[in-house]
């Protein structure tokens, strides 16, 4: 057997089979995993019933499952694979274009974790509607008061509003812009959450056990996937007034775990046929220890760069529902979840109000944050496939 080339070496183990010890090959589940999921779990509980002195709501709860999950996917690589992780960011780092969209999505969720603990719910400033950004003017015909200078008929921008405030209302632009991050992570994370855990149990499911039970998943998955989530949530809308957003969360979720579990279960059909597992068999592993030891570590990579290509459009989704309004009985309303604010719904009302190109950053700020969100997910979804996944060459 050819030895392996630097770059393959660096993604898989070394094995001497002459000293293998079958034994030493049972399921490598950090202890902290189990305890960590169970004291998750019994805080949603008791969330539940009696109620956490922090107020928890569901959505607040699909962020935190969202979180454990992927912080504990990465916590096991770190800690069981260091060398692995390693080779995989150094592979990943040759493309600074991912690493600066890396360290755009670093920030998106740090603000989308912690922004709403440092803001307050937006005020209401009629008099002050309409106010530009620091950098910014616009003719005082469109502001009632001016927060900053009026120069030549113009008023200026102030550092009380860094990015203005809205045309409706007078509301901080920023803090909108924030809260809308949170909305944003909140649906990205979410879905997320629903899917893996759906996809890579269907394609264990599906390849373990096959035959008619195989067939049936399969057939499930497919039928999911040709219902457009759009439509099952409008058939849903009518039926809720509040939770709406995470009425949305569910019905991507429903829908899209489908193409992840057939990934999966074809993923680990080809990794069965592959040296180390046949290896691995002959050395006297169970077929249980070998999924869970060796052919489930392998699909994880294929798992995360699949679900960070879809992230995006779950944010675009989102983002569309909210922009969408629909007629009621006094006005209009929005598609989407009006207790929660949103990058879209703060597009709408920014280019049916003042207007472009009078207040143009109203709605440019939170187009171009979302179309940099969009942008970067699929930056670093398409570098984690090169610097995850093995390629032949």
């Amino acid at each position: 057997m050819s030895e392996p080339s630097p770059r393959e070496a660096g993604r898989f183990a070394t094995v001497d089979w002459n000293e293998f010890d079958p034994e030493q090959a049972a399921v490598a589940m950090p202890r902290w995993l189990p305890i960590s999921a169970v004291a998750l779990l019994a805080a949603f509980c008791y969330d539940y019933v009696a109620g956490l002195p922090v107020v928890m709501t569901g959505l607040d709860w699909l962020l935190v499952l969202g979180l454990y999950m992927f912080g504990s996917i990465g916590l096991a690589a770190l800690l069981g694979a260091p060398e692995q992780v390693a080779h995989y960011w150094s592979q990943f780092r040759t493309d600074p274009l991912a690493v600066a969209c890396l360290g755009f999505l670093t920030a998106f969720v740090a603000v989308g974790l912690f922004g709403p603990f440092l803001v307050s719910e937006p005020k209401v400033r009629i008099l002050y509607s309409a106010q530009p950004p620091v950098w910014g003017s616009i003719d005082t015909v469109f502001v009632p008061n001016c927060y900053g200078p009026v120069v030549d008929g113009r008023c200026h921008g102030s550092w009380q509003f860094p990015l203005g405030t809205t045309a409706i209302g007078g509301k901080d632009l920023l803090v909108l812009l924030v809260l809308g991050t949170r909305t944003s992570l909140s649906v990205a994370l979410g879905a997320a959450a629903l899917i893996v855990p759906a996809g890579v149990g269907v394609g264990v499911a599906a390849t373990t056990i096959g035959g008619r039970v195989e067939a049936a998943l399969m057939w499930l998955a497919e039928s999911l996937q040709s219902v457009p989530a759009i439509l099952l949530y409008l058939v849903l809308f009518y039926w809720m007034v509040e939770g709406r957003l995470r009425l949305l969360i569910g019905v991507l979720g429903l829908v899209s775990w489908g193409g992840l579990a057939r990934l999966v279960r074809d993923e680990l059909r080809v990794q069965e046929n592959e040296q180390y597992a046949q290896a691995a068999r002959i050395g006297g592993v169970d077929d249980r220890r070998l999924l869970s030891r060796h052919l489930l570590p392998n699909v994880i990579p294929s798992v995360l760069s699949n679900v960070t290509l879809q992230i995006p459009l779950f944010v675009l989704i989102e983002a569309t529902v909210s922009f969408i309004q629909i007629p009621v009985m006094q006005g209009s309303s929005t598609l989407g979840d009006p207790s929660n604010f949103s990058w879209g719904q703060q597009i709408y009302n920014s280019l049916f109000t003042v207007g472009l190109p009078t207040a143009w950053w109203l709605a440019g700020i939170p187009l171009l944050l979302l179309s940099l969100t969009v942008f970067a997910f699929n930056v670093v979804g398409d570098a984690m496939v090169d610097a995850l996944e093995p390629r032949g060459g």
